[in-house]
């Protein structure tokens, strides 16, 4: 009974934690042609708060020790102010990347809260909070517009899930899908990488020659909408 109680406790405190600093984007794209990028930090707590950042390519459980990418981010450790921000730095080092298409990683940053004044000196238990975007680095001389990726997507259908093609040298993140007066008809959105297919599952089974819409993110986070038809 008491362990179940505890559970419950760390799950209530977990639930309410939510992080003071934030980024103010959902992804950074760095261009090859720019020199570095930078991200901006804001922390909207009444106390200051201890950031650590590092980027990672695509292993979600990462540390800023285990991390390996081409990338050198700094600050990598500070403190912001309460109701102030602060810039993260990225530049491109190291080897060489994909010149026919887009690379992605991501950008983590953790929120460290200070232990309260009042607590000092007490057994506390202080929740970090990590946030986690893609960070996209897009090569200079790829022929294909960022805006028309959409134009370059196939969708092969089959009962309960989809097949997405992307022909494009860009990531496509796929949202959903709607058909008629069916809507969100994925299970869980998708990211096909350049040149790539990935394969989804839907709530209801869809085929050949069903006009769907799909709805997709872009450079700026946005949602848009490209109608298509399935194979």
């Amino acid at each position: 009974m008491i362990k179940n109680i505890l559970l419950a406790s760390l799950a209530l405190v977990t639930t309410h934690a939510c992080a003071n600093v934030v980024i103010n984007t959902t992804r950074v794209i760095y261009q090859e042609s720019n020199k570095d990028v930078v991200v901006q930090l804001i922390n909207n707590g009444n106390d200051p708060s201890l950031v650590q950042a590092w980027i990672d390519d695509g292993d979600i459980n990462s540390t800023p020790e285990t991390a390996n990418v081409p990338f050198l981010l700094s600050p990598p450790v500070v403190k912001v102010s309460a109701n102030s921000g602060q810039q993260l730095r990225i530049k491109k080092i190291g080897p060489q990347l994909a010149a026919d298409r887009e690379s992605v990683f991501y950008l983590n940053v953790l929120d460290i809260p200070p232990v309260p004044e009042n607590l000092q000196g007490q057994n506390t238990l202080q929740l970090a909070v990590k946030s986690r975007i893609k960070l996209f680095y897009r090569p200079k001389d790829l022929q294909i517009n960022p805006d028309s990726v959409a134009n370059h997507v196939e969708l092969y259908s089959r009962g309960n899930s989809v097949t997405v093609k992307n022909n494009a040298p860009y990531h496509f993140t796929l949202a959903n899908i709607d058909r008629a007066n069916q809507k969100n008809i994925l299970t869980d959105s998708i990211m096909i990488p350049p040149f790539s297919s990935a394969t989804a599952q839907t709530r209801q089974p869809l085929k050949a020659n069903d006009k769907l819409s799909l709805k997709y993110v872009d450079d700026l986070g946005a949602y848009k909408e490209k109608i298509i038809t399935s194979h």
